[in-house]
């Protein structure tokens, strides 16, 4: 499958075309937001397996967000069933579902990283209890610091690898048709060819996060429509490469490499 490189300039572009792709129809979009907010925090609060269900659909919902700014891009009515569609279909019900479950196996690598980490901390004051009084407060410090600065650079590297995987997956396996642990895989690979976008994009998102949390969080119902679209459009311009274009393609604001796969 091809996927094509752009500019990084077009972290500031998503945002704004996810904007226009969700202004025509606001009302609808940020009702379909509510219902995916209400889901996610009602699973959360149920205890033992609320955690687990809200991860095992979560990639579903997000590929309903998808389908809706595709319906948007097309000029076509947004509505609510949108949200639950590729949840309900047979073609990708199975594969959305196992993104959910690879999102619940890395909660729980993540927890035993953590684990670990707790651990080690208390086997090395442990240690401490039996040096003396000078180098155990020494070789405490000492230890606590480097387990924590490890475990914490090793908990981040995990989160990104985690976040690449799974950017694209959901509207590869929607769209496209493709197996989820291959859609991960892609994934991966167009956002550490688009890392400079991806990266801007995501610097944008957490200023636009830190204003839409001001007014008692409500402007998020205003930029999670808006984030979603433009995630959209990273996917529709980053992979929607036709075959013949595959070679070399220009178009403006894009740069005009292109990876096939």
């Amino acid at each position: 499958m091809n996927f094509r490189t752009v500019d990084s300039g077009r972290g500031v572009g998503w945002i704004g075309d996810g904007w226009n792709l969700v202004k025509g129809q606001l009302g609808a979009w940020i009702l379909l937001v509510i219902v995916y907010l209400v889901i996610e925090i009602v699973l959360q609060i149920i205890p033992f397996v609320g955690g687990l269900v809200a991860a095992l659909i979560s990639p579903g919902l997000v590929a309903g967000m998808f389908l809706a700014a595709r319906y948007s891009d097309e000029g076509k009515t947004v509505d609510l069933n949108l949200l639950f569609q590729p949840l309900m279909e047979a073609r990708t019900r199975g594969p959305l579902l196992t993104l959910g479950a690879m999102a619940i196996v890395f909660s729980i690598l993540i927890t035993l990283v953590i684990l670990a980490m707790i651990g080690g901390a208390a086997g090395s004051a442990s240690l401490a209890e039996n040096a003396s009084s000078m180098d155990a407060e020494a070789m405490l410090m000492s230890s606590m610091m480097g387990m924590g600065l490890g475990g914490l650079l090793l908990i981040l590297i995990l989160v990104a690898v985690y976040s690449m995987a799974m950017w694209f997956a959901a509207p590869l396996v929607l769209f496209a048709g493709v197996a989820p642990i291959e859609a991960m895989k892609l994934s991966f690979k167009a956002v550490l060819t688009n890392w400079l976008p991806v990266l801007v994009f995501g610097l944008i998102v957490i200023v636009l996060g830190l204003v839409a949390s001001i007014p008692l969080l409500l402007g998020w119902l205003l930029l999670m429509p808006v984030l979603f679209a433009a995630m959209y459009v990273s996917y529709k311009e980053v992979f929607d490469v036709p075959e013949e274009d595959a070679v070399v393609i220009e178009q403006p604001g894009m740069a005009s490499s292109v990876m096939k796969m």
